[in-house]
């Protein structure tokens, strides 16, 4: 396997001598951890726009760090997602790369097919139920007051997309206690599950 690697500035983005490929004959690049800490939207949106669709590109190191975590805490969800002898793990497509320059998002876990999806958007969540729940959390953390496990889910969904595995990954917890949270906003009438993919296809939006 070759890879572009972007040791510095972004204008080697735009110098088709550095691009290599990869066995199937796809381009493939990946960014040196440095160059993703740098990159803006704007950047990652000029890249996309300027790379062939079908351009793969390394996930980094950050995001590499949590699916080797995943791998140790949850080998099913793991193997579900880059257990293919044919493509070598942590290839994804170009289109992601806006997604990846934010260590609360990182890649989106929502197309399980042989587990049940956790991944949830700001649709997902009961208007009528949860507008007054979501202005009382609101209050808490701008009175630094503390909230609960569940409190914690139903707001960063309603700030963006959510898959449990990350949100367990960055609030240091366990996935059961993510996934308790989950059935705590369900079991309160405030959050609709879309276990298959699917379903929730419709909902991914990046």
């Amino acid at each position: 396997m070759y890879f572009l690697i972007l040791q510095s500035s972004m204008e080697n983005t735009e110098n088709k001598e550095f691009m290599e490929y990869n066995k199937a004959g796809l381009q493939v690049m990946r960014f040196d951890e440095s160059v993703f800490n740098s990159l803006t939207p704007e950047d990652t949106a000029n890249i996309v726009e300027s790379m062939h669709s079908h351009t793969l590109i390394m996930l980094p190191d950050s995001e590499i760090k949590f699916f080797d975590w995943l791998k140790e805490n949850d080998k099913d969800v793991w193997v579900d997602l880059w257990d293919n002898e044919s493509e070598e793990p942590y290839l994804v497509g170009i289109a992601f790369l806006p997604l990846l320059i934010d260590k609360k998002r990182g890649y989106p876990i929502c197309d399980l097919n042989l587990n049940d999806n956790y991944y949830f958007t700001k649709d997902h969540i009961v208007d009528k139920e949860s507008e007054i729940l979501l202005s009382s959390i609101q209050k808490r953390v701008m009175e630094n007051q503390p909230i609960s496990i569940a409190q914690k889910l139903l707001l960063q969904i309603s700030l963006f997309p959510t898959d449990i595995w990350h949100f367990a990954y960055n609030n240091k917890i366990t996935i059961a206690d993510a996934k308790k949270a989950v059935e705590t906003l369900i079991d309160d009438n405030v959050l609709v599950h879309l276990k298959d993919a699917e379903f929730l296809s419709a909902f991914v939006d990046f």
